[in-house]
This record gives structure tokens, sequence and C-alpha cells, in this order.
């Protein structure tokens, strides 16, 4: 379905078909896969009380900040809209023919928000908006909580699928490798079961590379548009690359989205020592 939005030219079908998307996720796919987590595997294998109670607080933290980076990464507002687009050194802005102002460096028209979008990283259909300088950390660690619950819960997956499947000389891992089809032969629980746990296993890599790939960017002070052309004038050191996109609570963000970390700077001035200070 991304490849297929990808592919849109229509910019107002795609975005009713980006928060459709989104809604999906918010009201469909993510209550479905805590109903089945919650109260199919984890009772099944997990027969412990104050383990299960333990699991339980876990798995609130964890969709307590997909669900808040989610909402807060909608949101928070990247763009140049509102702001004031004043600094003494304008000699490396760009004009922008469509928006008809000069943006700072790193800012860049977004075709589908139909605005420039302040430090630009990429328009992110999940957030139905463009990921930028005060939403980056939204972002990134949405997709890094996504990580770790997909890789807690195929752990207990695993644990509850063996619990009912049998090898069956080798036919458990062509129903693996073709959830679907197996599904449409075989409709049965078990076979919803491993769908489910298909998705789980394909989400957990994917989330995994976008974690990896964007916290090496913020390491090196790069957006994925700067990684692709190899440039890293803003690498200020990787302590101070946190901080810019972070804030300066940089080592409590994790924890909660709602936990206030102001930014440094303003995503307009790229020169200034001072606000790191």
């Amino acid at each position: 379905m991304l490849i297929q939005l990808a592919s849109i030219t229509n910019k107002p079908l795609k975005r009713v078909l980006e928060h459709i998307v989104y809604l999906l996720l918010i009201f469909v796919l993510i209550p479905v896969f805590v109903y089945f987590e919650l109260c199919i595997v984890l009772p099944a294998v997990e027969k412990d009380n104050s383990k299960h109670v333990i699991n339980l607080c876990i798995a609130f933290f964890l969709l307590l900040n997909i669900v808040g980076n989610m909402l807060y990464g909608m949101l928070t507002d990247s763009s140049i809209q509102g702001k004031m687009l004043d600094s003494q050194q304008t000699s490396d802005w760009t004009l922008c023919a469509v928006c008809e102002c000069l943006r700072p460096p790193r800012a860049w028209h977004c075709n589908i928000c139909n605005i420039c979008i302040l430090k630009r990283d990429h328009h992110c259909t999940f957030l139905t908006s463009c990921v930028g300088y005060y939403n980056y950390r939204y972002f990134i660690l949405l997709t890094l909580h996504i990580f770790i619950a997909m890789v807690y819960a195929f752990y207990y997956n695993l644990k509850f699928l063996a619990t009912f499947i049998s090898w069956n000389h080798g036919l458990a891992i062509i129903r693996f490798i073709f959830p679907l089809a197996n599904f449409v032969v075989d409709a049965s629980y078990e076979s919803l079961y491993i769908f489910i746990v298909v998705i789980n296993f394909i989400v957990a890599l994917f989330t995994g590379f976008l974690s990896y790939y964007h916290f090496s960017n913020v390491f090196k002070g790069q957006t994925t548009p700067e990684r692709k052309h190899n440039e890293s004038k803003y690498n200020k050191g990787w302590r101070r690359n946190l901080i810019e996109v972070f804030g300066v609570r940089w080592h409590l963000t994790w924890i909660l989205p709602f936990i206030q970390s102001p930014l440094p700077g303003n995503g307009i001035q790229w020169h200034d020592e001072d606000k790191y200070k």
C-alpha cells in the first residue's frame, strides 16, 4: 500500500489515503495487535501472576510511547508557516518558487504538504506529515519503540506458537513463508495467529532498519537528503548532534513523549555555536 501511495500524483487523494492509513493504524491495527498480545498470547504463555503484571506494565509503557510519539509527530509543525524567517546571514539561503520566499539552509519544499519544511528529512505516510526540525525526535522514537515492542512480542509469540504448531516434516516452514496463502486455504485461528506473527516479524525488521538508519544520521549530524549527497558540514560531534534533534534533555526523551526537551536552535540559523552552551 505504501508503494501505491508513493506512485499517486494526485495530492489531495494522496493526503486522504495517508489519513486513512493513519486512522487504520491508530484505531484498527494497533488495537488488534494489543488485544492479540495481551489477551491471547500473554495469558497462554505466562502463568505467573507477578510476571504477568510486569509484562502488562512494559506493554503499557511501549504502547504509550508508540501512540504518543505518533500523535506528537503528526501535530508538531516543522514548516516555515508562521515562522519569522529572519537571519543576519542569508548568503546560503535559497529561493522557493512555490512559497515565493527565501528559505534557510536545510529547508526544502514538500510537494505533498505544499510548504517548505525546516530541516526537512522526508515525508512520512505514518505521520501524514513531513519529518523536520521540530518533530524529528518523535519520528525516531516512534520507530525505536515499535522495534522494541515487536522484538519483545516476537519472543512471546514464538513461545505461544510452539504450544500448538508441529514441525510436520517441514510443513510449518511453508506456512510461515506463505502465511496469507495458508490463511486462505485453512481459515482457522491457527493460520490467523501465524499470519499476525509473520507481520510482527516484518514490522520488526522494517522499524529496526529505520531506527538504525536514522540514529546513524543523527550521530553524523545529517538528514536523509544530506546523507545521499554525502554532506557533513553540520556535524558538531555526536553529543551536540543528539541535542540538536532530541533537545537539551536528550537523555530523558525516550521515557515519554510528553517530556519537555527544548531544542537549542530554531531550525533557521545553523552557524550559532553559542546555542549549545
